[in-house]
């Protein structure tokens, strides 16, 4: 299927880009891509990449068609970025707009404007600003050579489903069926299931799927020792 292609192919990427960061004539690569699902690739790399060096995702919102496109700067901001020093050991990072942001938490936020990639609650990591590339922070959680994933193998398929009122029972059962090995709930709130609740925990409990919980709020964390949480679900 092309979902199944898809995610082939970004496994490919990251194996293609960990072989490229080998050779000693490699100081850091820039990917280029379109936007839609950007955020997925930068975050698939920086967990699967083995390297130290800088890797650097960019798109654009506005074609080279369109007036005051923003493709030129974000390429060279994305190479800028990419020969600086302190870029290195940070990680993926996606560079638009003048702006650096983590891999890990970065997403699209708007539909059309070039303000788009941005970090909810935890804010970026610095700026490509004209003068100079300047670095305020560096994120904390594992990455890169300190992941524990790595793309050399087929991953298992995982399906996402999002909760909503009076969301189907029978969705986590179905996406079972048509193979998927780990389910990711997009909660409400703080990580509620709703109708899914029983559902998954007997998916959880049978070790059809590994089932993790988690929520569409778009910030905050998702609590283990809340009242949503179900044995077995991570």
């Amino acid at each position: 299927s092309d979902l199944v292609t898809a995610l082939e192919e970004i496994r490919r990427l990251a194996q293609r880009v960990n072989t490229l960061l080998q050779r000693p004539d490699v100081d850091g690569v820039v990917f280029v891509q379109g936007t839609n699902v950007l955020e997925e690739t930068a975050y698939f790399l920086t967990l699967t990449v083995k390297s130290t060096k800088p890797v650097v995702v960019t798109g654009a919102q506005r074609p080279f068609t369109a007036l005051s496109s923003d493709a030129p700067p974000n390429l060279y901001d994305a190479f800028r970025v990419a020969a600086h020093a302190d870029t290195h050991g940070k990680g993926v990072v996606v560079v638009a707009n003048g702006e650096i942001n983590a891999a890990r938490d970065v997403t699209k936020t708007n539909t059309y404007h070039v303000h788009t990639f941005r970090t909810r609650g935890l804010g970026m990591l610095g700026y490509a600003d004209a003068d100079r590339v300047v670095y305020y922070r560096a994120p904390l959680q594992r990455h890169t050579i300190r992941s524990e994933f790595d793309a050399e193998k087929p991953l298992p398929r995982v399906e996402i489903l999002s909760i909503y009122a009076g969301s189907h029972a029978g969705m986590a059962d179905a996406a079972c069926k048509l193979g998927a090995k780990g389910l990711v709930i997009a909660g409400i709130g703080a990580g509620a299931i709703g109708n899914l609740t029983y559902e998954c925990a007997a998916i959880a409990a049978e070790s059809r799927a590994v089932v993790v919980r988690s929520a569409r709020v778009g910030e905050g964390r998702v609590l283990a020792d809340s009242a949503y949480q179900e044995k077995n679900m991570i």
